[in-house]
């Protein structure tokens, strides 16, 4: 798994933040950050899914008793699903850091665009519109069709802290 450093991350979330950009062309241009296809995967899948995630967790002012995932799915070249914490993913603990800066401090605009491409928030938006309650919802991680499980080392036991103790 390649090495991402926090600079490339913010300059990812730029990247994706910016509104009306063809999915073809936001790849294209996040490959010229990166020197891996699946580091290129794993910044177009991770950060959106990280800042949607912050978005929900402040849904009515966080006061919506919404169980947080504490991590995601892979599957393996066998096509069995396995269950890694969001630790597993560097990506993804620099970009809710950066979400919950923006959430709170910044650049709503950013913020909206790069939240409004999570397939979590999609979920939450189609249950709502299907007149689902979030009230004391439990929401599970997303599943990750393009990455492998094969680039997480196996996890040690399960971990059951959210993300966002300490937010």
């Amino acid at each position: 798994m390649e090495t991402v450093s926090n600079e490339v991350i913010e300059r990812a979330i730029e990247i994706l933040g910016e509104a009306g950009i063809p999915v073809e062309e936001t790849e294209a241009r996040l490959a010229k950050l990166v020197s891996d296809p699946m580091t290129v995967r794993r910044l177009a899948d991770f950060i959106p899914e990280a800042f949607g995630l912050i978005l929900i967790a402040h849904l009515g002012d966080g006061k919506m008793n919404i169980a947080m995932p504490s991590g995601f799915q892979a599957a393996d070249t066998k096509r069995k699903w396995h269950s890694f914490p969001f630790s597993s993913e560097p990506i993804f603990i620099h970009a809710t850091r950066v979400a919950t800066t923006m959430y709170h401090n910044g650049l709503r605009d950013v913020f909206k665009t790069v939240s409004l491409k999570s397939s979590t928030v999609s979920s939450v938006n189609n249950a709502l519109n299907q007149g689902a309650k979030l009230e004391n919802a439990t929401l599970s991680g997303p599943a990750l069709i393009g990455i492998p499980a094969e680039i997480y080392p196996k996890p040690q036991g399960r971990c059951l802290r959210s993300f966002l103790i300490g937010d």
